[in-house]
């Protein structure tokens, strides 16, 4: 067979080269002219970085414009995937400094990466060490790079841990369950408090700028020619609370288990609220240790549990205000009614004991409340029935929220006849578990925060404010105020006469000879209280002491509880003394920042 002649090989050469060429040049317009756009976009990416500017986290003052919570910066550390994607040397350097395992490092970049060359934070609030020894090592440590963050402060002394709450790192739940507020992972958010419920005016808007950067991700320059967005401040809390009143209560309560509030009766602007034992809020303006959240946790007396809001107690006398006003205003007794206490009373095969064990004699209503007869009440609280009773409860708002601005508020529990049934078994439980229910025992729960609503619907008689911490968000920027809206509620069932005779009692409690709430008496403003000592299956009994003051024009209702105190006049009384006397002279002395709006 005859080779292919020199003509025929060149032109197979020229053929295959001119194939190669075409094929060359082709590949070239595919990449260089048809998807220019695209390729140049992904390059730009390697070479211009956008840089998140993180906005200043609102600020929270009290109601004299008193900062309350404050922003300290810090820093944290953050690894961008694309320039460590194979860089186990440039993590494995930076794990060193920051005290990070190369596997947990690897493991943050991958669940939590929403983008080649978006931020994934390694680690929050490094010292000042740790930043130098970045620095220093800085040209060996590509796609690492620190940011500022705000760290919370708390400058006046004022703990209120409860209510400010703390911030966190937020959770890929909380992303998906606010995704109106645009979060993203790394973010610092409210976890618990007012932090949390008012996270989305706190947090401020993002800003960004552009950088240029080489080939191992170091800055070369700002790029003047993409604009720069700056961030928007988060918006500032003005709260109702009083520091003066706040820090006087943190602490003659410090060693106590409990807590007190003290709200404005004419718009429901919450002056005080303390609940104790608490812990110091600066534990979780850094990522707490291990070893610390367990010691919080499993601390027998519950520092992170807010008794004012969650905790349910049985509330002991002050229910049988309560009472008092079903019988009034179902025609089942007047006033004046008498009855006859030696110190007991004798129901089937029980005996069911008065406080007093000589007994009060005969005793009117006006002298039941303010003597805190429990024979009285025992026998009203049959008069009355459980229907009765349970109604007007709910009439004056228990077995509901309060509506206050804090999360996990309870509701508690009144029982009526249908709960019973569920629980005892239907016609299984005895009237003998209204004796229990009259005196504020048995399975009735409430809130201490409930219990200064009663006193401030009494107050007002029948008008109810619904609880509030914010009285205004401020805008840093324009300042310009969005002040929280007054939500009242007038409770329908109860006459003034009943209001009278009801507020007439408590007015006894404090100013009567007998009256249990002696020590809250002043000689220039007239106070109106009930104190209440409830029986605790646990432990001591709980002390309570409830009321309002001034008596002719009310202005602060208050609410005092002391977990195993005992005797509420004489353990939760002069607590609420000292509130008293606290408000009003920090009125006399600062009468222009007293002033209330009505919105």
């Amino acid at each position: 067979m005859n080779s292919p002649s020199l003509e025929t090989k060149k032109y197979i050469f020229y053929s295959i080269l001119y194939v190669a060429f075409f094929v060359l040049i082709a590949r070239f317009f595919y990449l260089q002219i048809y998807r220019q756009a695209q390729y140049f976009q992904e390059s730009e990416k390697n070479r211009i970085r956008q840089v998140v500017l993180q906005p200043t986290r609102g600020l929270i003052y009290d109601r004299n414009g008193e900062v309350l919570v404050d922003n300290r910066p810090s820093y944290s550390v953050f690894a961008i995937p694309f320039e460590v994607r194979n860089a186990d040397s440039t993590l494995e350097l930076a794990g060193n400094i920051l005290d990070l395992e190369l596997s947990e490092m690897k493991k943050k970049i991958r669940t939590q990466r929403s983008g080649f060359f978006t931020p994934v934070k390694l680690k929050r609030q490094i010292g000042f060490d740790v930043l130098s020894k970045l620095e220093e090592n800085r040209l060996d440590l590509p796609g690492i790079i620190y940011q500022t963050e705000p760290r919370r402060s708390y400058p006046s002394g004022v703990r209120a841990p409860h209510v400010f709450g703390y911030l966190g790192e937020v959770t890929q739940r909380e992303i998906k369950q606010f995704e109106h507020l645009g979060y993203r992972l790394g973010d610092i958010v409210g976890k618990k408090g007012l932090e949390k419920v008012y996270d989305g005016q706190l947090q401020g808007l993002r800003g960004s700028r552009y950088i240029e950067v080489d080939a191992l991700g170091r800055e070369v320059r700002v790029l003047k020619d993409k604009p720069e967005i700056l961030p928007l401040p988060g918006k500032d809390l003005h709260l109702s609370m009083d520091r003066n009143l706040q820090e006087f209560l943190e602490t003659r309560m410090d060693t106590l288990r409990g807590g007190a509030v003290v709200a404005d009766c004419r718009n429901g602007e919450i002056i005080a609220l303390v609940s104790k034992p608490d812990y110091e809020p600066e534990i979780f303006t850094k990522p707490i240790p291990p070893d610390t959240w367990n010691e919080l946790i499993n601390d027998p007396h519950k520092p992170l549990y807010d008794r004012m809001v969650q905790s349910l107690y049985p509330p002991g006398s002050t229910f049988k205000l309560v009472l008092a006003a079903a019988a009034l205003e179902n025609n089942i007794i007047s006033p004046s009614w008498i009855s006859y206490c030696n110190g007991m009373l004798l129901f089937g095969r029980r005996t069911f004991d008065c406080w007093k064990k000589p007994g009060h004699g005969d005793v009117n209503l006006f002298e039941a409340i303010e003597q805190s007869c429990n024979v009285y009440f025992y026998k009203l609280g049959l008069k009355v029935g459980l229907e009765n009773w349970s109604d007007f409860a709910r009439k004056l708002r228990f077995g509901k929220k309060t509506g206050i601005d804090i999360i996990n508020e309870n509701s508690g529990l009144v029982p009526d006849q249908q709960y019973l049934d569920n629980h005892y078994g239907k016609n299984k439980w005895s009237r003998g578990l209204l004796l229990n229910l009259a005196v504020g025992q048995g399975d009735l729960l409430v809130t201490p925060l409930q219990i200064a609503a009663m006193s401030m619907i009494f107050a007002n008689r029948g008008m109810y404010y619904r609880f509030h911490l914010v009285r205004y968000i401020e805008d840093p920027i324009d300042h310009t105020r969005r002040w929280s809206m007054i939500d009242s509620v007038r409770v329908n069932g109860i006459s003034q006469s009943t209001y009278d005779v009801i507020r007439e009692g408590m007015y006894r409690v404090v100013n009567g000879a007998k009256g249990t709430a002696r020590v809250c008496w002043f000689p220039d403003i007239r106070v109106a209280a009930k104190t209440g000592t409830a029986q605790n299956p646990h432990g001591e009994d709980h002390a309570w002491i409830t009321g309002f003051a001034p008596y002719e024009n009310p202005e602060i209702a208050f609410c005092v509880l002391v977990e195993n105190g005992g005797s509420g006049g004489a353990v939760a009384g002069p607590i609420a003394r000292g509130i008293i006397q606290n408000y009003f002279d920090n009125k006399r002395k600062n009468l222009d920042k007293y002033t209330y709006d009505i919105r």
